[in-house]
């Protein structure tokens, strides 16, 4: 008889310790809405949780978007949350791959802009699709546009051509 009552304390659970782990599950499940849609394909979740995520980014509504984060937080019952947690940590840790492209043309648009032609050359050594006319266009029009300018077209322009011969290699 002893054993049976040591039992019923050890499953059960005040409300307020069940409040807490529901409002923990809510954190979590707002640190998931955070990521991007192609950082929650890669963790690993259940399907039903993941597509619910990314629906909730398109709600733009408070009301339909408070309702549907109940529905995210009811979700998250049947999830372990240490899983959770790991799948954060991992997709904290990974830097997107966009990023590191923009990073990386960034820093061939400095160097194009220094002057040297042979930042130039070592661009279209390492990117031999770019046009050397449309480049060198294009930086010459980057120098002509005023730094004051809300738009940079051709620093733009520029960068895209960049990306795209980086996406071809």
């Amino acid at each position: 008889m002893l054993i049976g009552t040591m039992e019923d304390e050890i499953q059960y659970k005040s409300k307020t310790k069940k409040k807490k782990e529901a409002e923990e599950l809510q954190r979590l499940a707002l640190e998931l809405n955070k990521l991007s849609v192609p950082q929650l394909q890669r963790i690993e979740i259940p399907e039903n949780l993941r597509t619910a995520l990314i629906e909730g980014k398109s709600i733009t509504s408070n009301v339909a978007g408070r309702r549907h984060r109940q529905f995210i937080g009811a979700l998250m019952r049947d999830v372990n949350p240490e899983s959770i947690r790991l799948a954060l940590i991992q997709a904290e840790g990974e830097i997107p791959v966009e990023f590191e492209a923009a990073k990386e043309t960034r820093i061939w648009i400095d160097r194009l802009l220094t002057g040297d032609l042979a930042e130039m050359e070592n661009l279209l050594c390492e990117f031999p699709g770019i046009d050397r006319q449309r480049l060198r266009q294009l930086v010459r029009n980057i120098k002509k546009e005023k730094p004051g300018a809300k738009t940079f077209k051709s620093r733009k322009a520029l960068e895209q051509v960049i990306i795209a011969e980086m996406n071809l290699k």
